[in-house]
């Protein structure tokens, strides 16, 4: 820790060499619905897709085409062009670069075959990994600019949870430029949509399987499903591991053609945790069957994948304190479309519950491939926007995942059946679109929790519709999609849905009192206009939890947090106390948080810039440094580095400030290891009481995300829906009565022991 406080200095030295600012505009950051190329630009179309879309949800066919420089694909550039009927065109998004490359391809540096080990020391890992496919040169669009880079697709891994992540290398410098993860944790006898809700079993009509007879699996034409069992089978799959159950389809049509399997009684512990039970194998398949064909009745023709496989009960054969295995309490859609690479979907066996049995899970997975298949690029970016760096687009992703179940079963509830017999949470559901989240009160930086607020808008709308009006919802919500960037912020979201469904009115589909409905929807939760600052007292001094990206070799010196806290100093206090709990999130890495603050009314302001970074080129060349890392530069006043008082819990203390002084405080991650500050607390020191107050929004129960369970160190993964609770160690933040006690009694102490000592103060006050 430092002595005192730094004073924020407007140039920094790089650790590998001098930082050279490009003078560089951002033409096409955060652009609504387009931005145009710079002139200079010779773009291509490398190639169009046309989308399996009806032709009246179209109104003709639309296209999603992406661009090429230099006969390289551009990624995050592309423009998507509705073709009318009567051979006009319409331009419904598009995103070009700013300006021209700074590298051909002929000029990289790097090999291709040098890539894998240079992912492999950036992420850390002890061998370098299997690839899907060889390193492709591309352009990666960085702050709207062209940087040659290879593209590299990580092959699937299932433990200790499922991920498949797409690096970016520099083809110059050989540092990892971005890094984006693709996995988001005949008849049949079935529950209608889980039984928690639908207790009796119906019997279904599969509309993919036509079999008379015996021994068939469930191999559809969209999907096929497996279970995983813990005996190796004859023929194993390619991507199976050591110590994980291997795919197998257990379940086989009798004699008449049918699938009939015994069905779960949820009440008895042993058939919620039974490891390789069929029914979750056979539940999968029909829940998937009649999304996909009532999306094909809304005019989307075509799943992201033509051919899906689903894995139910996944877990690893490692036994725990308690069961036979390690759970997997998560579901997972990975966009692999390859079932010789991997399932498209991965269902887990919990530890309490079955992630298979519950439809409001499987339709959600199901709705993140719509979300691939509709938005132009998908929604996964970091928004870098002058008051924070934001993840609102995968909040965006998770609420329209929710939003495609919502289609199918009109409730608001997501997961009953998991929510109600898992006992690691605390309510009956996991997310309920039926709720009071606004921004930025109850966003965090975590995708779950802050894509809360759109999706309670939506559904406030949605409800209040007849069943034509909520048809013509659903189609402006398609429409939204075809125009959303890929690092699209809630305001985005919200402006876009405005404009379908003035469409939709225009059309006659909704009325002019159902877009007000809608207007009214989004302006009461914020989302509208949301700047990321806190400004209630009382949610400023009552604690909270943000979830704080890592730093990475293609940012200095850190990313932004996702909010900002406005402190002003009480009559009868003379200074600030911020007091977080901060923990690494899926690593037992350290971790370390800077607290930014600002003196004035004004919020930080962060400005981004492309530079360079000395890198020498070879003897003998003309110096060209490479503009390919966003440097990040604001008008703060102090960066300071907090105190731990006891594990992971910190303080930072200014003193000298002056009665009615209003500060602007952010922390941010200076470590590349995610992490969480839960209970994130500024007051002044005479503020501070026994009874603290109770979380905003840190709890798990309160952040839509699933709750997170003691990790087993056996290879055990947990999550849920691809979900992560608020508290990054698994609490969900009720401890804190007595933690703030702690740092209460150690404040006190510290002033006791200290008197007459110089506090940290305000630079120039005496």
């Amino acid at each position: 820790m430092q002595d005192g406080p730094r004073r924020r200095r407007r140039r920094r030295t790089h650790p590998v060499g001098r930082l050279a600012a490009a003078a560089l505009g951002l033409v096409g950051v955060g652009a609504v619905p387009s931005a145009r190329a710079a002139p200079s630009v010779a773009l291509e179309v490398a190639s169009a897709r046309a989308l399996p879309l009806s032709p009246a949800l179209a109104r003709g066919r639309v296209e999603q085409r992406t661009l090429a420089l230099h006969g390289i694909p551009v990624r995050g550039a592309y423009r998507t062009v509705r073709i009318r009927p009567d051979g006009t065109t319409e331009t419904l998004a598009a995103r070009e670069p700013a300006s021209a490359p700074q590298r051909l391809p002929s000029q990289a540096r790097i090999a291709p075959a040098a890539v894998p080990g240079l992912v492999a020391a950036a992420r850390g890992m002890a061998d370098e990994p299997a690839l899907e496919r060889p390193p492709e040169l591309v352009y990666l669009m960085v702050l709207g600019h062209p940087v040659l880079a290879w593209e590299t697709q990580l092959a699937l891994t299932l433990r200790p949870e499922p991920s498949r992540p797409t690096v970016w290398v520099s083809a110059a410098s050989g540092r990892v430029l971005l890094e984006v993860e693709q996995v988001w944790s005949s008849r049949a006898r079935v529950f209608a949509q889980n039984p928690a809700v639908t207790p009796e079993p119906v019997e279904v009509e599969l509309v993919d399987i036509h079999v008379e007879d015996a021994g068939h699996p469930l191999v559809g034409t969209r999907v096929q499903a497996f279970n995983c069992v813990g005996e190796e089978p004859a023929e194993v799959s390619p991507w199976w591991e050591e110590d994980e159950c291997w795919p197998l389809q257990t379940v086989h049509s009798d004699a008449a053609g049918d699938f009939i399997v015994p069905t779960p009684d949820v009440v008895r512990v042993e058939d919620n945790i039974d490891p390789s039970d069929p029914y979750a194998e056979l539940s999968m398949y029909v829940h998937a069957e009649r999304f996909l064909d009532v999306m094909q009745a809304k005019g989307i023709e075509q799943y992201e994948c033509e051919f899906s496989s689903m894995l139910a009960n996944f877990r690893t054969l490692q036994p725990t304190a308690t069961l036979d295995f390690s759970p997997l309490n998560n579901a997972y859609y990975t966009n692999q479309c390859d079932p010789e690479l991997g399932p498209t979907m991965i269902f887990g066996q919990g530890s309490e519950v079955d992630f298979g049995y519950d439809a409001d899970v499987i339709y959600h997975e199901l709705g993140h491939g719509m979300v691939a298949l509709l938005a132009p690029e998908g929604l996964f970016g970091r928004r870098l926007r002058p008051d924070a760096a934001l993840v609102d687009a995968g909040g965006i992703n998770e609420a329209l995942a929710d939003y495609f179940s919502v289609m199918l079963t009109d409730d608001a509830r997501l997961a009953d059946y998991v929510g109600r017999f898992w006992s690691a949470n605390a309510r009956p559901f996991i997310r309920d679109a039926e709720n009071v989240k606004v921004c930025p009160t109850h966003t965090a930086g975590q995708v779950h929790n802050d894509g809360e607020p759109f999706m309670a808008a939506l559904w406030a709308t949605r409800k209040r519709l007849g069943p034509e009006g909520k048809e013509a919802l659903d189609q402006a919500v398609i429409e939204a999609l075809l125009r959303m960037p890929s690092d699209a912020d809630l305001e985005t979201a919200a402006a876009l849905m405005e404009q379908t469904v003035a469409a939709q009115i225009e059309a006659g589909a909704l009325t002019v009192e159902d877009g007000e409905l809608l207007h009214r929807s989004l302006e009461s939760r914020g989302l509208l206009s949301c700047p990321r600052v806190i400004t209630d007292p009382a949610d400023v001094a009552a604690g909270r939890f943000v979830y704080l990206r890592r730093a990475d070799d293609g940012v200095y010196p850190f990313f932004p947090g996702p909010m900002q806290l406005r402190y002003e100093v009480p009559p009868d206090a003379d200074d600030m106390v911020v007091t977080f709990t901060l923990t690494p999130r899926q690593s037992d890495d350290p971790v370390e948080a800077a607290v930014l603050v600002k003196r004035g009314d004004a919020p930080i302001a962060f400005e981004y810039q492309l530079v360079a970074v000395d890198d020498p080129p070879p003897e003998g060349t003309s110096d060209d440094p490479l503009r390919e890392v966003t440097l990040v530069t604001g008008d703060w006043d102090l960066e300071l580095r907090p105190a731990e008082v006891t594990k992971d819990d910190y303080v930072v203390e200014l003193g000298g400030l002056e009665p009615g002084e209003v500060l602007h405080v952010m922390l941010v991650n200076v470590t590349p290891t995610e992490a969480g500050a839960t209970e994130a607390i500024v007051r002044s020191s005479t503020a501070w009481v026994d009874d603290a107050a109770g979380s905003t929004g840190g709890s798990a129960a309160e952040t839509g995300a699933l709750p997170e369970v003691e990790l087993v160190r056996a290879g055990a993964a947990t999550g849920g829906c691809d979900c992560r609770s608020g508290a990054p160690d698994g609490s969900s933040g009720a401890g804190w009565g007595a933690l703030a006690g702690l740092l209460l009694a150690a404040h006190r102490r510290r002033r006791g022991q200290r008197r007459g000592q110089r506090r940290r103060r305000w630079p120039g006050r005496r």
